[in-house]
């Protein structure tokens, strides 16, 4: 009789098991399928189009996350006036102490994505020309490849925020949520 007993319990732990395992299965596929990335760090390279030796980087970085630990913020850009230049832009994610380049997913998800960049500057005019030059499949614009230039001289911040615009994507830096913002220092001179 005993026999009997612990042999039902162990069919039926398994089969809880077994049940509660294909639940969680399809759970975390859901959610991995809807969720934004945590970005740690930002790379952005904007290469002198004159000059492809006149190269600079700027990166953000933030190992832990929001909270915790400060993020350690880019050097500023030093940017010649009325020199154009190229811009590429790549995203990471941190997995065991090791960044992970996660773009592709970004290009792969364009449609739902949308990169912003808002000057962050004292002048009341319009002081430098950035666009953005991919676009997604629905002939949006993306942002991960920008064309630079700096109209008058100038220093500030530019905002770049990775939006995430699923099923709403127009182009409008206003809609969705946002699942990065860092701030580049530049100057124009």
């Amino acid at each position: 009789m005993k026999q009997v007993f612990k042999l039902s319990n162990i069919a039926l732990l398994a089969t809880i098991l077994i049940f509660a395992t294909s639940c969680e299965k399809e759970h975390d596929e859901d959610y991995k399928h809807d969720e934004g990335e945590l970005i740690t760090k930002v790379m952005l390279n904007l290469v002198n189009d004159s000059n492809v030796n006149d190269s600079q980087i700027a990166v953000w970085s933030d190992m832990d996350g929001i909270g915790g630990n400060d993020p350690i913020i880019p050097d500023t850009l030093r940017l010649k006036l009325n020199d154009s230049y190229h811009g590429y832009l790549r995203f990471y994610t941190t997995h065991d102490n090791h960044y992970e380049d996660i773009t592709s997913e970004i290009i792969y998800e364009a449609n739902d994505h949308l990169i912003c960049y808002t000057p962050n500057t004292l002048a009341q005019v319009v002081t430098m020309q950035i666009e953005r030059l991919d676009k997604d499949q629905n002939d949006l614009e993306l942002g991960l490849e920008t064309f630079w230039k700096g109209i008058m001289q100038d220093e500030g911040s530019i905002i770049v925020s990775l939006k995430h615009q699923p099923n709403i994507k127009t182009g409008d830096c206003a809609l969705g949520e946002t699942d990065v913002e860092i701030q580049v220092p530049y100057i124009f001179n």
